[in-house]
């Protein structure tokens, strides 16, 4: 008996170290050049990952790569292969022309846990259907309506600064511009005032602070499988969602619609948007408003701090260009009688120059990931892949090759002096037909919290804030090791 239980054992040892073997050999079978795995992660080094998708380890294999003159190049995660594109024309024909071959990112959603499912998420004719219903959502004109509902959190920020400038005291500018996001966000998807400057420890501040920064080690478990073994995560029903920030949100969500539908309650914001969708006759469920609120939430927050954050670090590091940017946005402000318009906000220039250069040095999304949905030969080359095979683009690598962007570690906001000009290697909200549904939010919220605090203050470095700044390797939107510290110094 013992000795056929061992034999079973034994066999499905075989078996297995066979089939890891096989899947190993994806790429040399294809005859490109590859790196070697090593299982159970491949080629991925974030055994203690801080998110939902591969990050800055793509910035790594673009570097291998481009070292032996490829043009592309395979990779495992978990022991699945990926594609690894380098060439900004085949970057170009999966986003954007042959863009029906790589429509699905591949990223990991479950259907039982509402907030993993999203436009960014969903896939095939269930993200076109989504597409279609929430675009108008997100035309200029909704977004100009969120603008005047942002513009009322403005003043939680300034006695936080005030004081910090008075006392001198170094200001940890991630924790503040979160706060700030938080708010923003907050009021503006959701109508609820969050105050997070009064109160750091605010609902949504917290939700947001755990989503990104409190795993435990099952979170992290739970992450490792749902990034490296996607299929056996999904039949075990795992969320790469932390259990309580999905619970917590969901209803949240599920008690303001109802309290606003019971009472007829309007506000200007995304949500009441949703809900006037919910109930014009468009089919949209209570799960899809959770989802496409979270999705909007917790990108709204995060990736806008972090531009916002960068941006100033930039400045901090830069005083000629700060000078020139805030001379820029008090000229804006004095001839708009010191009411900002959204018109007048959208039209700053070298505001519009120091965000796009900052989006090229340090992109919020470092890596865009997609999935083959039909076998596919690339032009001009002999490798064919199958369907499903999936594919990553390395944004931050490409935004950082100095055949693309010279002296690319320079922060430099003449590359982006004619708008019409820029680069085609230029991807930090995606592109093609998925690119981020949220940009014109994004763009506007950033642009109001950088002028604000530029009309109101000086930025400059703090010997606080170690350098040179170092991206975390396991975070899936871009963050920094280290925190960023400035002092701010009052103008007026």
């Amino acid at each position: 008996m013992l000795t056929d239980i061992a034999i079973l054992i034994a066999s499905v040892g075989i078996v297995a170290i066979l089939f890891v073997k096989y899947k190993y050999g994806y790429w040399k079978r294809k005859n490109i050049p590859y790196l070697e795995p090593t299982f159970p992660t491949g080629n991925n080094t974030s055994f203690f990952p801080k998110g939902q998708s591969i990050g800055k380890i793509s910035y790594d294999f673009y570097q291998d790569f481009k070292a032996r003159g490829a043009k592309m190049g395979g990779v495992y995660v978990g022991i699945d292969p990926y594609l690894v594109i380098l060439d900004p024309e085949d970057v170009t024909t999966v986003l954007i022309k042959d863009f029906n071959h790589f429509m699905d990112r591949g990223l990991y959603m479950i259907e039982n846990d509402p907030t993993t499912v999203s436009l960014v998420t969903q896939n095939g004719s269930d993200w076109k259907n989504a597409r279609i219903k929430f675009t108008s959502v997100f035309t200029s004109s909704k977004i100009k309506i969120m603008y005047d509902t942002i513009k009322l959190v403005i003043p939680n920020m300034i006695p936080t600064l005030d004081d910090s400038a008075k006392r001198n005291l170094d200001v940890d500018v991630l924790e503040t511009m979160a706060r700030f996001t938080t708010d923003a966000v907050g009021s503006a998807i959701l109508g609820v005032e969050c105050n997070s400057f009064k109160n750091p420890d605010a609902e949504f501040r917290r939700l947001g602070r755990h989503f990104f920064e409190e795993f435990s080690p099952i979170d992290m478990i739970r992450l490792f499988m749902t990034i490296n073994f996607p299929k056996l995560a999904e039949k075990l029903k795992m969320s790469n969602v932390q259990p309580e920030v999905s619970k917590q949100y969901s209803k949240i969500i599920k008690e303001t619609v109802e309290y606003r539908e019971k009472n007829n309650v309007v506000r200007k914001d995304f949500l009441d948007l949703l809900i006037q969708l919910k109930n014009s006759g468009v089919q949209v469920t209570m799960d899809e408003i959770i989802g496409q609120t979270f999705s909007f939430f917790t990108a709204g927050f995060e990736t806008s701090a972090t531009t916002t954050t960068m941006t100033l670090f930039e400045l901090a590091e830069n005083q000629e260009a700060q000078d020139r940017l805030r001379e820029e946005v008090i000229s804006t402000f004095e001839k708009n009688n010191n009411d900002l318009s959204y018109e007048a906000l959208m039209g700053m220039k070298y505001l519009g120059q120091a965000i796009d250069e900052t989006l090229r040095k340090w992109p919020p999304v470092t890596t865009l990931p997609r999935i083959c949905m039909q076998d596919y030969k690339f032009p001009g080359t002999d490798l064919t892949i199958e369907k499903g095979t999936k594919v990553m683009i390395p944004i931050l690598a490409l935004h950082r090759d100095k055949d693309y962007y010279p002296d690319p570690e320079k922060w430099n906001l003449d590359r982006f002096e004619d708008r019409n000009q820029k680069s085609s290697v230029y991807y930090p909200f995606g592109g093609g037909p998925r690119h981020c549904i949220g940009f014109r939010y994004a763009f506007m919220q950033v642009r109001l919290g950088l002028a604000t605090i530029l009309r109101n203050y000086k930025v400059f470095p703090s010997s606080s804030t170690e350098k040179p700044l170092e991206i975390d390797p396991d975070t899936f939107l871009i963050k920094m090791k280290q925190r960023i510290y400035l002092k701010f110094q009052k103008i007026h």
